[in-house]
């Protein structure tokens, strides 16, 4: 049987990411994985996080606080696993990467679309980009048909 110790679970709070979840915490738990989720605050205006004016400064503490509070809607799913909810900033390709490789993770798991149609032509998705870099599996879950 394949050693699966570490999982990452790589989310932007979008529905692609929330269905992703049930596959990392079903395999967390198949495996006795411990499960890594990761957010990565990429623009602190983002409008997921509420704050859209300010100094900078204000801008990235009130992301901060947003983005825990989101990761936070998470526990109920994972109270029964050993897991560790992680925040960074910056790139979400180069930290998600530098989380596979600081945690020694076995497998990431992220949903397939959580960016918008424009972003994802002009730079591509960060889901194409994880898969294309990552040192090991990639599982990419879509949502169902309808």
């Amino acid at each position: 049987m394949v050693k699966v110790a570490n999982i990452l679970y790589a989310t932007d709070f979008s529905r692609h990411a929330d269905r992703a979840l049930e596959y990392a915490t079903s395999l967390a738990r198949l495996y006795q994985s411990k499960l890594y989720m990761v957010h990565v605050i990429r623009n602190p205006a983002d409008k997921i996080y509420g704050t859209l004016h300010g100094d900078y400064h204000g801008l990235i503490a009130g992301a901060r606080a947003k983005a825990a509070e989101l990761m936070s809607r998470y526990d109920e799913s994972v109270k029964d696993l050993n897991h560790e909810a992680l925040l960074k900033e910056g790139d979400p390709v180069y930290e998600i990467l530098r989380v596979i490789d600081e945690k020694q993770v076995d497998l990431v798991v992220m949903g397939s679309h959580g960016e918008g149609p424009l972003e994802h032509l002009l730079m591509g998705s960060t889901c194409d980009k994880v898969v294309r870099s990552a040192p090991c599996p990639v599982l990419v879950v879509r949502l169902p048909r309808k």
